[in-house]
């Protein structure tokens, strides 16, 4: 096997939608990890090492060398709070393994297994799987807290559900159920599918000759948001410009507000590839080094800032200044307030006082399925003056 499957697990929502992106990737310089990826790695191998001492495989003395290792080679993104929130989030996964643990008799689990999933050039490593004699699981944890991750239809997913089920199934019974499990602890969700070994063999069935057309030179293009999102040749894919700007703008004159409406509706759409081309533009000029024709690369104006507030304020002090006149105290940012608190206690020490408040914030023009009420301008203009207007 090759250190990187040609068909990743983790990017199967692009190359079932749009099998030529595979392709694609070749015109393409390989990418560098981001600073998210690099903290979901750190997360994952503190989650393992966890798992590990929790369930026995490994001892004590050995979690806490592994523990210094770990934070060697973290250094560089870990402080004490980081390390506090992903220690109370790895708590919460080796909770959730304990609690998959018990609902079936007879459970054993396995940690960070390779797995073939019966697809062409396929395979990943699954965080967690779990076997008993009547089911197969696996526990997908995900450190992100940008994007709710579903379960139900989730290839990732299910393409590992089905490497477990061809490397566990039946070995210790008769699989009779295959869960998937998706776990994002920072958003606090937990979601689980659940599907016959048939039903999750009739689902490899449909996928399998997509993965062979992805294979091939001649794969169709599929650009849609999920599979553009994160696709690396997104800015630079003809397929993509074609489909953002397939339908013309057939608009009056003056625009109505019905003319309005068919245009709002393609805007993020028109924003999301606006930025992908931008950032493969700038990549394609400065890191790879390939000429725009009339366009450079400058560098803008930074902004100053200052590194060391302690030694700015003792300097100014030393040379007369009082320190009210140089200095303010202020608390931290309410995200970080309300990580060190917990909810329940942030509301009681500060929103139920009156400390912390929330504006009425500002006119958002918003799709009319958006839960949030709507407003018109002579009910805000009410609240301001304290009068009947309507």
């Amino acid at each position: 096997m090759a250190a990187h499957a040609k068909l990743a697990p983790s990017a199967a929502e692009r190359w079932i939608q749009c099998p030529a992106s595979v392709r694609m990737e070749a015109h393409v310089p390989a990418q560098v990890e981001s600073a998210y990826a690099e903290e979901g790695t750190c997360a994952h191998v503190l989650g393992e090492m966890k798992a590990r001492l929790a369930f026995d495989m490994i001892t004590p003395k050995e979690f806490q060398r592994r523990l210094e290792l770990w934070r060697k080679e973290f250094a560089h993104i870990l402080d004490h709070e980081v390390e506090v929130e992903m220690g109370r989030h790895t708590d919460e996964y080796v909770q959730l393994l304990q609690e998959r643990m018990e609902l079936y008799p007879n459970s054993q689990l396995m940690l960070e297994q390779r797995l073939d999933t019966g697809v062409p050039t396929c395979w990943g490593t699954s965080d967690a799987v779990i076997v008993s004699p009547l089911h197969v699981e696996i526990v997908d944890f995900k450190y992100g807290q940008g994007v709710e991750v579903e379960a139900e239809g989730n290839p990732q997913l299910r393409l590992y559900a089905l490497g477990a089920l061809d490397t566990y199934g039946d070995l210790l019974g008769e699989t009779q159920v295959v869960r998937s499990t998706v776990h994002q602890p920072r958003l606090n969700h937990v979601l689980t599918e659940e599907l016959t070994p048939q039903e999750l063999l009739e689902w490899r069935s449909r996928i399998i000759p997509i993965a062979e057309e992805a294979l091939g030179p001649d794969a169709h293009f599929g650009p849609s948001d999920s599979a553009c999102r994160w696709c690396p040749a997104s800015g630079r894919c003809q397929a993509q410009l074609e489909k953002v700007f397939a339908e013309p703008f057939q608009l009056p004159e003056v625009l109505t507000p019905e003319a309005v409406a068919d245009t709002l509706a393609r805007v993020p759409e028109v924003r999301e590839w606006l930025k992908a081309f931008e950032e493969a533009a700038l990549n394609m000029a400065y890191s790879e080094g390939q000429h725009i024709p009339g366009y450079k690369v400058v560098m803008s104006g930074g902004k100053r800032a200052v590194r060391d507030h302690e030694a700015a304020v003792n300097a100014l002090v030393e040379a007369g200044y009082d320190p009210e006149e140089v200095s303010r105290r202020q608390a931290k940012t309410l995200g970080d307030l309300e990580k060190l608190l917990g909810k329940q206690r942030f509301k009681e020490l500060l929103e139920d006082r009156g400390i912390v408040t929330k504006g009425e914030g500002q006119p958002s023009l918003v799709l009319e399925s958006d839960k949030r009420p709507a407003v018109q301008p002579n009910s805000e203009a009410a609240k301001v003056f304290g009068e009947d207007l309507l």
